[in-house]
């Protein structure tokens, strides 16, 4: 796997807690504590979009859709697009 380097400024709290991990001995070393963070993160984002893909799901009606359940549901699913767009990232200018 090709990989890049990165700098990354973390607190002296954060940079104790992926000592102690590779301590440990769980972790050989701190990108590999790092990369299993972002894993975290990912598995967790993938997780919020199958709950509001669920809830979604359980809103259509078991009838045939009619042209304007289609458009309340393209409704819907731009609004949420919309919501996820204006989200700020985490820790944004810190």
């Amino acid at each position: 796997m090709k990989t890049k380097t990165r700098n990354v400024s973390l607190p002296v709290e954060l940079h104790g807690e992926i000592q102690k991990r590779v301590r440990s001995g769980r972790y050989g070393n701190a990108s590999d504590v790092v990369r299993a963070g972002l894993r975290a993160l990912l598995r967790e984002e993938m997780a919020d979009a199958y709950h509001q893909f669920r809830d979604i799901m359980a809103t259509l009606p078991r009838n045939p859709i009619t042209p304007e359940i289609e458009q309340d549901v393209e409704r819907l699913m731009k609004a949420g697009r919309r919501d996820e767009a204006n989200r700020e990232p985490l820790n944004r200018g810190k």
